[in-house]
């Protein structure tokens, strides 16, 4: 048998005046039960006259089993992200209860930002939470779809995929374009070695172009639908007839150029934001 914390509502008001910490309602789980399934709402006891602060508060933070090693921060019980450990997952809980109840909360300022070797969610200056490189594949999908959880949760339209790309990248479009076809390449070349010498990823936003600086940004729109992404430059092609630009298979699912194969386009050239 596993057991594990199946809920936790924290009271903000309750840390903040030193009470103790919550007794955890526990839920016993056969080792064959998939752990990462939904568990009804129960809500922790607090020896305090404070226990009462969320009925009060816009946004009440809670956290709920994900996995054996993850908790789900919910918002108005909306699933937002995922937090590893049950001590990380109540910082970012307390955290996000403090930023999101003041009184000059702004949902605007929820931003995806990639920083080094990690992809993190920020509210301003703060960080909420933050999503390795090296631990999901294409983590900027993870980081945008966590973002826009949030600014849903927080009444607010969620980032189109561009726009998150735009921000995560700190990027600004220049008056650079790009007018011609672009195709698609995935499975054959998946783990190989591209011209820029990082190994291809089929399920990352990038795109091979004959002459391109490597690390070139574009945004690319699907002239057929009007769809567009992000991709970046990693590699050279493609070498067929007049075609202009190959991209991931994650690209072209993206822009649903996927099942034509190869579409008209226009390409604008991104360059950092960041003087």
């Amino acid at each position: 048998m596993v057991t594990l914390a199946a809920l936790w509502t924290i009271s903000l008001s309750s840390i903040l005046s030193g009470a103790s910490l919550p007794i955890f309602p526990t839920v016993n789980l056969d080792e064959n039960t998939n752990s990462s399934s939904k568990y009804s709402y129960q809500e922790a006891n607090f020896s305090d006259n404070n226990s009462s602060f969320f009925s009060h508060s816009r946004y009440a933070i809670s956290l709920q089993v994900y996995s054996s090693t993850e908790w789900l921060i919910l918002v108005n019980r909306q699933p937002t992200f995922v937090v590893k450990d049950l001590a990380n997952a109540a910082i970012a809980a307390t955290k996000l209860a403090a930023i999101m109840n003041a009184p000059d909360f702004e949902p605007r300022y929820l931003q995806p930002i990639e920083e080094g070797d990690s992809y993190v969610g920020k509210y301003k200056d703060e960080t909420l939470f933050t999503i390795p490189k090296a631990n999901v594949v294409n983590p900027s999908l993870n980081l945008t779809q966590w973002i826009n959880n949030l600014r849903v949760a927080a009444g607010v339209e969620p980032l189109t995929l561009v726009e998150a790309q735009k921000q995560m990248h700190q990027l600004a479009i220049t008056g650079d374009r790009i007018d011609g076809l672009a195709s698609w390449y995935g499975p054959y070349f998946q783990g190989r070695q591209t011209a820029s010498g990082e190994t291809f990823e089929q399920q990352d936003f990038t795109a091979a172009h004959p002459s391109l600086p490597f690390n070139t940004y574009l945004k690319v729109t699907n002239l057929q639908n009007g769809r567009s992404v992000v991709v970046r430059i990693n590699d050279r092609g493609p070498y067929f007839g007049d075609r202009n630009l190959d991209l991931s298979h994650a690209a072209a699912i993206a822009l649903n150029s996927d099942e034509a194969g190869v579409v008209p386009i226009s390409a604008t050239v991104l360059v950092s934001s960041i003087n």
